[in-house]
């Protein structure tokens, strides 16, 4: 394989042996949650977990996003429900409020300004998209008609996408403002949007609306069928996933004219499957042949590199990382203990 960056793999443990483990963000700052077995994590460079407080009366959890300040947003288990929380940068932990009515609830996002995104449950498995203040104040976002929604996405200026039911029952992309006004997204119609920059452009399903009513659609051109989109970043780029005409799945990334530049598997592999961009365009992800998964970075150039294996784990996949590019996480397996355990990549 041609040269680049040097990462060096780093074994993200269990708080107890025989666990598994799985990071769920690293923050631009190198911090990685997650959770060791059923509790809340956070682990060093060196690959050392924490536990993070838990509230009385609940039994584990898991954090599942940190921003730069060091503040985590997760949740906890009480019974069959989840309780939305966050730990702030002194390592307590704070309940966040839920609206009357509702009995569960997650979180997914936190931003630079200390606003958590979540999702609330009524009795029926009912959503409602939720957004918190960085004092904790509850902030319950707009409905259509048909009364639930749910919330996938927070930009630094408090902007919400996601999707909401309408009148017919039908699922349709939306954006709610910081205030909490819903808004439904314009032609093309699709039935959720998965995330926003802070320059207010929205990622759907093949297209991308911009905040001056502009779209850019991104299909496959000649060499594949467009699927699925997941990430986009702050300068536009977008990439997903679709098939090729022999059936085999290859990701792509889009620059901000829609146009896009396919990710190949490594040599001898398949397929490829990406999930995480950074904001130089560097792409992570799986490479896929017969029988076996290995983690993936594509350079800006589209050159696929392969990441490294830790000590005793054999990797399987890279997931998310850094905006700066520095830190890479996912995941691999413990043959001795049959487990998942989490994986950070360090670029040397």
């Amino acid at each position: 394989m041609p040269g680049g960056p040097c990462f060096t793999a780093v074994d993200l443990r269990p708080l107890a042996a025989g666990e598994g483990t799985s990071a769920y963000c690293v923050n631009d700052a190198g911090m990685i949650v997650g959770e060791s077995g059923s509790r809340p994590v956070r682990w060093d460079r060196e690959g050392n977990p924490a536990l993070l407080p838990i509230l009385d009366g609940c039994s584990g959890g898991r954090a599942v996003s940190a921003n730069t300040a060091g503040v985590i947003a997760g949740a906890l288990y009480t019974g069959e429900y989840l309780r939305p929380v966050c730990w702030r940068p002194d390592g307590r932990v704070h309940a966040l409020d839920l609206p009357l009515g509702t009995i569960s609830g997650t979180t997914c996002r936190v931003n630079e300004r200390g606003s958590i995104l979540g999702n609330a449950m009524r009795p029926g498995y009912r959503w409602r998209a939720l957004r918190w203040e960085p004092d904790g104040e509850a902030v319950e976002l707009a409905a259509l008609s048909g009364g639930e929604t749910q919330g996938h996405d927070l930009n630094g200026l408090d902007e919400v996408v996601g999707s909401a039911k309408n009148g017919t029952g039908g699922r349709t992309a939306v954006r709610w403002d910081p205030s909490g006004r819903i808004s439904k997204l314009p032609p093309p119609r699709r039935a959720t949007a998965c995330g926003i920059t802070d320059s207010g452009a929205i990622l759907g399903d093949g297209v991308v609306w911009n905040r001056d009513g502009g779209t850019v659609l991104l299909t496959g051109g000649p060499e594949f069928s467009a699927g699925q989109v997941v990430r986009i970043t702050g300068h536009g780029v977008a990439i997903g996933w679709g098939v090729t005409a022999d059936r085999q799945g290859i990701c792509a990334r889009w620059d901000r004219e829609g146009r896009p530049t396919l990710l190949r598997p490594l040599p001898s592999d398949l397929a490829s499957t990406c999930y995480d961009i950074d904001d130089a365009g560097t792409v992570v992800g799986e490479s896929v042949s017969k029988g076996t998964v290995r983690p993936v970075r594509w350079d800006a150039d589209a050159t696929p590199f392969p990441l490294p294996s830790p000590r005793g784990l054999t990797a399987i996949m890279a997931q998310h990382i850094t905006a700066g590019g520095a830190v890479i996480i996912g995941y691999g397996l413990d043959p001795d203990s049959s487990t998942y355990r989490g994986i950070a990549w360090h670029r040397s």
